[in-house]
């Protein structure tokens, strides 16, 4: 028979046929739930690897599960404009006050500003960063508890700097220069004032705290005294300057004579003005205007100033005496850039007690004084010129008495030049001047001054044979009758640009003394003087180069009666002409000097009447 377990060890082969143990199954479970665990961590840590891990807000908003560049475009789209700011940190505005005047600002134009990059790095950071036991509590605490960022409140002097330049310019205040003005013979000041400058510095601090502590009291605006550049010392100085200056009249003396220039003139002409320096200070300067005080002296001038006047002087050959015709007289002329100068350092210094001053005035002595006569060698005839003038018309005889008038007693010192045109003057009916024929162009003409060039040529004449070295001489455009004999020793003049010049080279005073003879027709120019040593011969002139004239021309002129015929131009021949003058001392030549002439060829000329008489 075969052996049968026992009833009691019959279940305990049972159950192990059943399953596992309970303790087997514990573990089980458990290693089953850690896997699940592990898989759930696994996906946490891979969905969230780079976003924000759950249960994180910035500013009381959730950021789970945005990436780095969402979570900044989030911030900034919740809390990057000014109604943003304003609903996170309030909508009031900040009182700005400056004294009794305010402003409402808000805290954006103050410069608040948040900077949202730092804040979103911080979020996306949390849970990833550092050992794996800190990264898992983190994301456990943010898990269980939650975590959150404050939004980073920023200072952005910039925006700031901006509401600072718009707020200046209403709040500060420029400084009042000290001023001193004229009116009428009184002198007023105007005392200065300080003004007030904004302390950028000071209140660009008290907007930073202001916006990052998000004050809500007043914001009051910082100033800094400016003061003037003129202060009112300065100012009294200036005006007491002035006040002397007008006091009393200017009164200006030369020669005897005075002229005064008054108060209300003064007045005029007072300046009181701000001058700057380098270094940026300033102060006031008192000044006469220039313009106004040279009108002022101009008008002295007028009556101070005169040219030097040589004398005149006739000599008698027979007892040697001079006798002046005119009499010397000094030059004077104001110095007005003295006198202004004089005046402005006298007044404006205070020296000028007595308000008297002596103008400066310069005197010049003539060339020919009175005084010097005894002096000028003037005791016997040098040289001579003569020509004749007869048959002349009345108003050509006229014109070479009213220029030789203008001769009369000239004297030439030594080594002067001698001008004909400078004593000439204008030649013009107003100085007594008669139509007669003058050479114009290609023929002779009526004008004022015909037979000045009698004069001229006459002079040249005397200048020739004293043996005087000539400066400027241009002979006549055609031969002319009245200076011949001898051809070619004409002398034209056509002021200012046709001159005759000649230099007295001799040590001693040389005086012109002409002589007209109207019986005789002649004119003559004599040189007195203290002769030199020498002898003056003219060669016979040397005629070449004749031209013939053209035919004779005529021409209609209606003023004349039908069948007359007037002669108005003379036939002459055209020529080169020179003459030879020399020069000797002790019986020999010591120069010998051309003088040349060009004579153009002069046709006749006709005027044939064609006026009917009825």
């Amino acid at each position: 028979m075969k052996d049968t377990p026992s009833s009691a060890s019959a279940p305990r082969r049972a159950r192990r046929r059943r399953g596992l143990s309970p303790t087997c199954f514990t573990l089980l479970a458990f290693a089953l739930l850690f896997a699940i665990l592990l898989v759930l961590f696994g996906a946490y840590e891979l969905i969230y690897r780079d976003r924000v891990i759950l249960g994180v807000s910035i500013g009381g908003q959730p950021m789970s599960g945005l990436t780095r560049t969402e979570a900044q475009q989030f911030l900034q789209a919740k809390f990057g404009e000014p109604e943003a700011i304003l609903a996170r940190y309030g909508g009031d505005a900040v009182i700005v006050r400056a004294g009794e005047r305010m402003w409402r600002a808000y805290p954006w134009e103050l410069g608040l500003r948040t900077d949202f990059a730092p804040v979103a790095e911080a979020a996306i950071t949390l849970g990833h960063r550092g050992a794996w036991w800190d990264a898992l509590g983190d994301q456990a605490r943010c898990l269980w508890a939650g975590c959150d960022f404050g939004v980073d409140v920023q200072f952005d002097q910039t925006i700031a700097q901006a509401y600072l330049d718009w707020l200046a310019p209403q709040v500060e205040q420029p400084p009042r220069d000290a001023s001193v003005r004229i009116e009428g013979l009184r002198v007023v000041a105007t005392p200065a004032q300080n003004g007030r400058a904004l302390d950028g510095a000071a209140m660009l601090e008290r907007m930073r705290q202001h916006v990052l502590s998000q004050a809500r009291d007043d914001l009051l605006v910082p100033f800094r005294d400016t003061p003037p550049l003129v202060s009112d010392a300065n100012a009294a100085a200036a005006k007491a300057q002035a006040e002397a200056i007008l006091a009393a009249s200017l009164t200006l003396t030369f020669g005897g004579r005075a002229w005064t220039i008054d108060r209300a003139a003064l007045a005029a002409m007072l300046r009181v003005e701000r001058q700057h320096h380098a270094d940026g200070a300033a102060h006031l300067v008192v000044s006469l205007d220039r313009a106004q005080l040279a009108a002022q002296l101009q008008t002295i001038a007028r009556e101070i100033n005169q040219p030097a006047r040589d004398a005149r002087l006739r000599f008698d050959p027979n007892t040697g005496a001079l006798t002046p015709i005119v009499t010397s007289q000094p030059g004077q002329s104001l110095d007005l850039d003295a006198a202004a100068k004089q005046i402005e350092q006298q007044l404006l210094s205070g020296a000028l007690k007595e308000k008297t001053l002596a103008l400066p005035v310069t005197v010049t002595k003539p060339t020919i004084a009175m005084e010097d006569a005894a002096k000028f060698g003037i005791k016997e005839l040098v040289a001579q010129g003569t020509s004749s003038f007869k048959g002349s018309s009345a108003g050509r005889i006229q014109n070479i008495r009213t220029a030789t008038a203008q001769f009369e007693g000239v004297v030439i010192p030594p080594g002067g030049v001698f001008s004909f045109n400078q004593f000439l003057g204008d030649v013009t009916e107003a100085n007594g001047y008669d139509d007669a024929y003058i050479i114009f162009a290609d023929r002779t003409v009526l004008g004022p001054g015909g037979g000045v060039c009698q004069v001229s040529s006459t002079v040249f004449r005397a200048a020739f044979f004293g043996g005087f070295p000539i400066v400027e001489r241009w002979a006549h455009a055609y031969r002319v009758s009245w200076y011949e004999p001898p051809v070619g020793l004409d002398a034209t003049i056509f002021s200012p640009s046709v001159d005759l010049k000649f230099r007295n080279d001799t040590e001693a005073y040389l005086l012109i003394q002409p002589k007209i003879d109207l019986r005789a027709g002649t004119l003559t120019f004599a040189f007195y003087g203290t002769k030199p040593n020498r002898v003056v011969e003219m060669e016979e002139p040397i005629i070449e180069n004749i031209v013939k004239p053209g035919a004779p021309i005529y021409t209609d002129d209606p003023t004349l009666n039908k069948g007359v015929i007037k002669q108005v131009e003379w036939a002459k021949e055209g020529a080169d002409v020179t003459v030879w003058r020399k020069i000797l001392v002790n019986g020999q030549v010591v120069k010998r000097e051309k003088f040349f002439s060009r004579y153009e060829p002069w046709v006749a000329r006709y005027l044939v009447g064609t006026k009917v008489v009825k």
